[in-house]
């Protein structure tokens, strides 16, 4: 039997056989729904316990005095990873707000075998209840903040509640006038109970995170859901037992105001990012990260990394760092960022990691000038500049050989070179029948086939080609693409023919597209800047689908 085989087929008796290589490290774990609650809220919080065994009985959950907790089961699941096994243990407890204040849940601690495992307390704040909802059904929506900075993102909650038993449910988002869905986080859904007073209700929500792209008044409409319940009055000797109630729930209109950025103040490298961000640097070699407490010592002509994370709650959609010194000290090279976001408690939490090669170029003492970018900080609504630590380098002279030299001597020194001279006895005879040379058919046969080959793998290389790029998607062609799927009515074209403008203006200018305002723009032109304003001007009326401002942005846009 193949060995490969023998091996494929007493895999899983090896895992039995050895349970040992199967587990990592055991681990615990403490993790909320949510860390913000309202008085009579419930929801789910778990102990997960990962590559432990727990001999017999449950943890505890030790929670504040404004907070009760209540087990509601366990379960498990098994992992398998590149041969590695993984067990996962969790223990649910239903954690219920019941009166205001900050409350700790945790800490958590288990000994599993000779080892004390610990996992640190949460912080959970509780806030006074709403008013008491009317009815047994309904729905609300709300945006975190309703006057905000073009280019800020905000999250849209809408909510649903019910104290009936629900069959199915449909909504749809409204037209966000004014605003475009932050497509780099997930929506985040979630589902709890709520008692206010004698009645206990199920809630399911969700937060859609939005980005302020348009100057001016704007209105979010009203959102439609429509719920599908049990028929409230049945007859019991009727055949139709099974009868199904429809109800249509509608949220309040949110009128708001997105304010443009101040000119005042705004510095001349402004990056266009709009949010309160963190800008953090590590230096690390080829044998990991250095320290900064000290000067570190590196070979001259070994690579370094500056990875440079950059966190908060905007966008980071198309951040680019401020491009390197031009300097012979050294030299730099960027590589393509990693992008992460998603919401955490109705917020957006957003992470972009840049990694910069640092090639020393001459010895002796190297010095990184600081990072620095300038964002829009929207709560303190003024300019500001993250900035990192400049960092130092002690450069040694490079580990590798002398290279050999061949120029001439110079005039009047002694030539030690000598002609090189034919031997006989180093030309030996062709031993056996072997040619220098390969005549046959088989020696020909590959080079014979290789032109009728060359149209076929030219086409093959093109096919690739071209599937690269509608996997990697052109923004571009997707521009022109979009202007192709125009909606018919007057109010949705203008905001869909207004959106590729603005991308089409990013794209040209290398920096995200919330942030640009009319200074931004300028730079393309008074072309450009006046179909900005041009723009601006027809959202309160007197926009013709098809007209001369159409027409305009449709020969930007394809000229990009």
């Amino acid at each position: 039997m193949d060995p490969t085989r023998r091996l494929l087929l007493l895999m899983p008796l090896l895992l039995a056989a050895r349970p040992a290589l199967a587990a990592g490290d055991p681990r615990l774990e403490l993790e909320l729904d949510s860390s913000e609650l309202v008085v009579g809220q419930t929801i789910t919080a778990r102990i997960r316990l990962i590559d432990g065994v727990m001999r017999g009985g449950r943890p505890e959950l030790i929670v504040g005095e404004g907070l009760a907790a209540r087990f509601t089961g366990q379960s498990q699941q098994h992992l398998m990873v590149n041969f590695q096994a993984t067990r996962i243990v969790d223990y649910s407890f239903a954690l219920t707000a019941r009166s205001e204040g900050s409350w700790n849940v945790g800490p958590v601690e288990l000994v599993i075998g000779d080892r004390t495992l610990r996992a640190e307390a949460r912080t959970v704040k509780v806030s006074a209840p709403t008013a008491a909802p009317s009815g047994s059904s309904g729905v609300e929506a709300e945006l975190s903040r309703t006057d905000p900075f073009l280019g800020e993102v905000l999250t849209y909650t809408f909510r649903f509640r019910t104290a009936e038993r629900v069959l199915d449910i449909e909504w749809s988002p409204p037209d966000f006038d004014g605003f475009t869905i932050e497509k780099s986080a997930e929506a985040a859904r979630k589902e709890y109970r709520l008692d206010q007073g004698d009645t206990s209700y199920q809630v399911q929500e969700i937060v859609l995170p939005l980005i302020a792209a348009a100057e001016g008044e704007r209105t979010i409409p009203a959102t439609l859901l429509t719920a599908r319940l049990p028929a409230r009055t049945q007859d019991r000797r009727s055949p139709f037992l099974g009868a199904v109630e429809t109800r249509t729930l509608s949220s309040a209109p949110i009128p708001t105001r997105i304010r443009p950025l101040p000119g005042e103040g705004r510095p001349a490298d402004f990056s266009g990012l709009v949010g309160r961000f963190e800008l953090q640097a590590t230096l690390k070699g080829p044998s990991g990260p250095l320290s900064t407490g000290s000067v570190p010592r590196v070979a001259q002509g070994e690579s370094l990394t500056l990875e440079l994370t950059l966190s908060g709650d905007g966008t980071l959609t198309g951040a680019r760092l401020p491009p390197a010194p031009d300097t012979e000290a050294f030299r730099a090279y960027d590589d393509s960022p990693e992008l992460s976001a998603r919401l955490v408690d109705g917020r957006l939490h957003s992470v972009a990691r840049f990694r910069r090669a640092i090639v020393p170029a001459r010895e002796g003492l190297l010095e990184l000038p600081p990072v620095v970018l300038s964002v829009f900080d929207p709560v303190a609504e003024r300019y500001v500049q993250l900035q990192t630590e400049p960092l130092r380098i002690e450069v040694e002279p490079g580990s590798g050989g002398q290279v050999a030299s061949f120029a001439r001597p110079e005039e009047g020194s002694a030539d030690a070179r000598e002609e090189v001279a034919a031997l006989g006895e180093d030309i030996l005879p062709v031993p056996g029948k072997a040619r220098i040379r390969d005549r046959s058919l088989r020696a020909a046969l590959p080079w014979a086939l290789l032109p009728p080959l060359l149209p076929a793998l030219g086409l093959l290389a093109l096919g690739a080609e071209g599937l690269l790029k509608r996997r990697q998607g052109d923004p571009r062609a997707t521009l022109r693409a979009s202007l192709r799927t125009l909606p018919p009515e007057a109010g949705p074209r203008l905001a869909a023919l207004e959106q590729a403008f603005r991308e089409s203006c990013a794209l040209r200018l290398g920096r995200p597209a919330p942030g640009l305002d009319p200074q931004a723009v300028s730079a393309l032109g008074p072309e450009a800047l006046a179909v900005y304003e041009d723009l601006s001007r027809a959202r309160y009326g007197g926009f013709q689908p098809g007209g001369d401002l159409e027409a305009r942005v449709r020969a930007f846009v394809e000229a990009t």
